[in-house]
């Protein structure tokens, strides 16, 4: 057999504010990978973050990913929107240890965005308060456990909220991406992505079944 050689470029180093992108072991691939390359053809600085000390995470279905950095290469003070991709119920990406929990909360009460999608709501943002009393989305059977911690949940895909957005899940990730582009770059870019993606102005085939913000 023979053997490959990848060299695995090294974490970034950073000037300024970013965004960065949460994976955890059992990540949904779609709601991460696709959330980046949005944001970043949106022109917003972004970046993934392994929940681990090793950069190579694995994914819902298997896909293995380089993370562009570890978590302790993250900088707490550097984060503009705090991305948290969903995952199955029982996976790390849903159920953080207290470092990262802590890095979430502080950066939630210190005024900063988060992003969270799927199960990351109600999984992730429940138990540490940051969903109570706010109108917000996520996965749809796990509303009960969305409104156990208080969160008011919403049957639009995706609710925007200032420095706080949420969406149901994997079909619903571009709309999710683009309402942080709209947030972060202004509707100017969101109009010019949607055009340059083939994307409608809302991700409905049908305005009969449509929920999505606007």
């Amino acid at each position: 057999m023979t053997e490959t050689t990848i060299n695995i470029p090294t974490s970034p180093e950073l000037s300024g504010k970013a965004s960065f992108i949460m994976l955890g072991t059992g990540f949904d691939e779609i709601e991460a990978l696709a959330t980046a390359d949005v944001m970043r053809r949106g022109g917003m600085e972004t970046y993934t973050v392994s929940m681990s000390d090793d950069r190579l995470v694995k994914g819902a279905t298997g896909q293995l990913v380089i993370a562009d950095m570890t978590i302790t290469d993250l900088k707490p003070e550097l984060i503009d929107w705090l991305i948290l991709p969903g995952a199955d119920i029982d996976q790390p990406a849903v159920n953080p240890g207290e470092s990262i929990q802590k890095i979430i909360k502080n950066h939630w009460d210190n005024g900063g965005k988060i992003a969270a999608i799927c199960a990351a709501p109600a999984l992730i943002l429940g138990p540490l308060g940051i969903i109570n009393g706010k109108e917000a989305t996520g996965y749809p059977f796990l509303k009960d456990e969305f409104n156990r911690h208080g969160g008011i949940y919403s049957d639009r895909h995706t609710v925007s909220n200032g420095r706080l957005i949420t969406s149901n899940g994997p079909g619903t990730t571009l709309e999710f991406a683009l309402a942080i582009v709209r947030e972060t770059q202004g509707k100017e870019t969101e109009t010019a992505l949607r055009k340059g993606m083939v994307i409608q102005p809302c991700g409905c085939i049908s305005t009969d079944d449509c929920h999505c913000t606007q």
